[in-house]
Order: C-alpha cells, then sequence, then structure tokens
C-alpha cells in the first residue's frame, strides 16, 4: 500500500517558498513553460490552409489598394494646395488692414445718423 510520505505532500509549499524567495527566477521559469506549451500546441494544430473565398477577398482588396492609392495620393495634394491657398488668404487679408476700413466706415454710418 502506498502512502503518500511526508515529503511528497510538502512540495507544493516549498515551491512556492522558493517562488517567493525568488520572484524574478519563477516568472521566468513560468513565461518558458508557457511559451514552450504554447510551441507545443501550435506544432500539433497547424494552421487551416487558406480558403479560396479568403484568397479572393484578399485579392479584391490588393486591387482596390492599388487603384485607391493614386486617388489618395491626388487628394492629399489637393488638400496641400487648399491649405496653402487658405493661409496665403488669410495673410492677404491680414495686409488689408480690415479693421482700419470697418472703422473709418462706421465713423461715416455714425455721421450719417447724428
Amino acid at each position: 500500500m502506498n502512502t503518500p510520505s511526508h515529503h511528497d505532500t510538502d512540495r507544493p509549499s516549498r515551491l512556492h517558498e522558493l517562488a517567493a524567495e525568488h520572484p524574478s527566477s519563477a516568472l521566468l521559469i513560468a513565461a518558458g513553460c508557457g511559451l514552450a506549451l504554447g510551441l507545443l500546441v501550435r506544432t500539433i494544430f497547424p494552421h487551416p490552409p487558406e480558403s479560396r473565398a479568403a484568397r479572393l477577398l484578399a485579392e479584391m482588396r490588393e486591387r482596390l489598394h492599388d487603384i485607391a492609392e493614386p486617388i489618395q495620393r491626388h487628394t492629399e495634394s489637393l488638400m496641400d494646395s487648399g491649405a496653402s491657398a487658405v493661409k496665403s488668404g488669410v495673410s492677404h487679408l491680414q495686409d488689408l488692414h480690415l479693421d482700419r476700413g470697418f472703422e473709418k466706415l462706421g465713423k461715416r454710418l455714425r455721421k450719417l445718423f447724428s
């Protein structure tokens, strides 16, 4: 009759003590075991071959990307030219000193109604 020895029942508590004494080593050992287990599972259960529908969808995505890429470049250049046009327009408006013109217009309107 096999009865568990005192040494066998003490093993889990000894492992807890070792993990508490050396936490970085315990973490590295656990990470290594997890990596090994993951590689084993990946080897046992390989990815299924790509289906015909998935291949067709990937091909369609590539073709659509090829069509859309020149449009995207043209849109980006239009955005850049539009941004520069707005910047030059703002600087041109600042050069006009509209606030002075509005002050003169306000004075003329006050004279008309006073």
